[in-house]
């Protein structure tokens, strides 16, 4: 496995968007390669869910799920107590600028030290130590 890496729900969205960026192409392409490897924490994919299913309906949104989670070899995390307390803390810091789920995944990125990709902006100067690879579409 290549470098560790935690993925927000921007860059997910994106790989199916109708025309998604080639640095989102090559970001997954990479992940099926096995050259960085995925971490999502789990509330993520409801979120992915929530806004392809605004744009294509249930069933499609249903079917990109799966698909996604078959073809890209994704380490799925679950809460604990540990990422509960640490995503808490940064929304109370940060509660106008990161939401519930951004803060998961900061969380998570902080404490197993990875590169966290986003689509979210200034969070590099909101969030010490937070290491971000950015995508701007």
């Amino acid at each position: 496995m290549g470098k560790k890496s935690c993925l927000d729900t921007g860059v997910i969205t994106l790989l199916y968007s109708k025309d998604p960026p080639s640095s989102i192409i090559n970001l997954f392409r990479a992940i099926k390669e096995k050259k960085i490897e995925a971490h999502i924490v789990s509330p993520i994919m409801s979120e992915v869910f929530y806004h392809i299913c605004n744009l294509n309906g249930k069933v499609a949104a249903e079917t990109i799920i799966a698909t996604f989670l078959n073809t890209y070899p994704i380490k799925l995390v679950n809460l604990n107590q540990t990422l509960i307390i640490k995503a808490g803390t940064l929304k109370c810091q940060h509660y106008h600028l990161l939401s519930y789920n951004d803060c998961f995944s900061i969380a998570y990125a902080l404490n197993k030290k990875l590169i966290l990709h986003t689509t979210e902006k200034n969070l590099g100067k909101a969030i010490p130590n937070l290491k971000l690879k950015s995508y701007i579409f």
